[in-house]
């Protein structure tokens, strides 16, 4: 076992109240102490960890986790448990690489080390690479529990907006196999193509001037019931006004969120009179609530679906420490470009 380091160097978030100053500002690179381990928490020596459209949203400010200055950022990555005061588990976990979740309150995993829970840390099999090992859990679990909620909620057919994205395009994969349809959304032409060869049923540009009819149209005729929506604002009443009586918004993320605290709106007549839903799914709430076996199920399905190349997320490149902040922009402009990947100890 390799000797427990005493430093640890990374991105730590600088709070910044002007909302339109660049997010490569929002992060420094530092070095601190590394704190020893608490009962139940292991370290891990990371290997990967990418940008998520959650992180965006944590470094300006208005995630649901409150910001803590100074800390280390990033949600999830791949790495090598190094040492562990977890009991049997942790012993067990103890030289597996693993992907992690960061422990909310904690550092985060941009960093050479990263310290979370033993729970939040899912043995990743061989034939996964350290990059796609490092984004099995937010985007990934986040497409499955969607369509899985879908299918509780009786729908055969999903809108799913942002879907270009990582979710999006998980989402159109894994609802192909359950033979549940997709209407996917897009702000750009650009992407049109590439998620028609994904396996969409219908792909609408939402700039287009017949977007509304042509939404109508194809959430009657696929009896399209749930809207699977990562943008929030004005596109959720917008994409529900064209769904049928009695469906649901199922709202994980607002991408269209900057200055605006609140970030969503809805159709106080839609929800009067056509009787229209709207509920919140965040992965965090859900593997906090879920029992062990339900996660490590979870997390075994996901990978299979990687092994098997049913998932695999789109990556933009590598870079180390000294390159990322000019990769951050970049994401944070072209998403659908795919994943930044940090990878601190090269």
């Amino acid at each position: 076992m390799n000797q427990y380091p005493s430093t640890n160097k990374g991105f730590s978030l600088n709070l910044i109240d002007d909302m339109e100053a660049p997010l490569s500002e929002r992060i420094s690179l530092l070095e601190k102490p590394l704190p020893k381990l608490k009962p139940g928490q292991v370290l891990v020596k990371m290997l990967a960890a990418p940008i998520n459209p959650s992180d965006l949203v944590y470094l300006m400010g208005k995630y649901g986790l409150p910001p803590v200055d100074g800390a280390f950022v990033g949600f999830e990555g791949c790495g090598i448990v190094v040492s562990a005061n977890a009991g049997l588990y942790g012993k067990w976990l103890t030289g597996k690489r693993v992907a992690i979740s960061a422990q909310p309150g904690g550092d985060g995993v941009w960093a050479e080390y990263a310290i979370t829970k033993a729970n939040y840390c899912l043995p990743v099999r061989k034939d996964i690479s350290d990059v796609q090992a490092s984004t099995i859990i937010v985007n990934p679990c986040t497409s499955v529990c969607l369509v899985e909620r879908a299918i509780e909620l009786g729908a055969k057919a999903v809108v799913i907006n942002a879907a270009a994205s990582q979710v999006g395009k998980g989402v159109i994969r894994y609802a192909q196999m359950r033979n549940i349809k997709t209407i996917a959304t897009v702000r750009s032409a650009a992407n049109v193509e590439a998620l028609q060869k994904l396996g969409a049923d219908k792909v609408l540009v939402s700039s287009d001037e017949t977007y509304k009819d042509e939404l109508k149209v194809a959430c009657k005729a696929m009896q399209a019931t749930v809207l699977l929506d990562a943008v929030s604002d004005i596109d959720t009443p917008t994409v529900m006004s064209c769904m049928p009586n009695k469906s649901t918004a199922i709202v994980y993320g607002r991408l269209t969120e900057t200055h605006d605290p609140i970030g969503g709106q809805f159709a106080v007549g839609d929800v009067i009179f056509k009787q229209h839903k709207v509920e919140g799914f965040w992965l965090a709430t859900y593997i906090g609530n879920a029992k062990p076996w339900q996660v490590l199920s979870l997390s075994k399905k996901v990978q299979k679906l990687f092994a098997d190349g049913v998932f695999q997320t789109d990556i933009y490149g590598e870079f180390n420490f000294e390159d990322f902040p000019k990769a951050l922009e970049h994401y944070a402009l072209h998403k659908s470009d795919g994943k930044v990947i940090l990878k601190p100890n090269n």
